[in-house]
């Protein structure tokens, strides 16, 4: 499977602004966990990683990954740079 096939669209999206990755579609989209959490885990980082890397505490983090949790996009904007990708990667 090429790289590109393995992208798919996040609701509302076209295809020139955000691919997110099978699997992070597939673990936000089963309604358990948020794109943030799905990115984490999918990248391979832990919460005390990304925590430190947005200069915050994991139970903030935390919050900010629950499912329910709607952050402020400035938020978001720092869960991206932590992660290493966009901000429209992290909303749905």
């Amino acid at each position: 499977m090429d790289r590109a096939s393995r992208f798919v669209l996040c609701r509302g999206m076209s295809n020139d602004t955000t691919n997110i990755p099978q699997e992070v579609a597939t673990l936000a989209g089963s309604g358990r966990k948020s794109l943030a959490r799905a990115w984490r885990e999918h990248l391979g980082l832990t919460k005390e990683q990304v925590a430190a890397k947005m200069g915050t505490s994991v139970a903030a983090l935390e919050q900010i990954e629950a499912k329910s949790a709607k952050p402020r996009r400035a938020t978001l904007a720092k869960v991206a740079a932590a992660l290493g990708v966009s901000v429209d990667q992290l909303v749905g």
